[in-house]
């Protein structure tokens, strides 16, 4: 990664997990794939694979989201938690952007 891509990267790092739950509350269940290509598709360029796995892994275990299996892939879908999360992420969000300055 060269170093002018290292500040977007943890932007997006930051605010993945707001990402993910968006998307999945947005478009619905989805496995990690299809979550890797909407962030890419957002974000507009190529996010590490490994970066999203790790992430939904880490929002499972947090209780953020819960994941199933079906037809031999792994589905994610928000919890109660996760909406809160977003809901209380999207109002941080909206308070702290037009105050930055560019």
């Amino acid at each position: 990664m060269s170093y002018r891509e290292f500040p977007r990267m943890m932007i997006i790092r930051g605010l993945l997990q707001v990402i993910i739950i968006y998307i999945l509350c947005k478009h619905g269940d989805m496995y990690g794939y299809q979550l890797k290509r909407k962030v890419d598709e957002l974000h507009r360029r190529n996010v590490p694979q490994g970066l999203i796995y790790t992430t939904l892994k880490r929002m499972v275990k947090n209780g953020l989201l819960n994941s199933y299996l079906r037809e031999g892939r792994t589905y994610y879908t928000p919890t109660d938690g996760g909406r809160q999360f977003l809901s209380s992420s999207y109002g941080n969000l909206r308070e702290v952007i037009p105050r930055t300055r560019y």
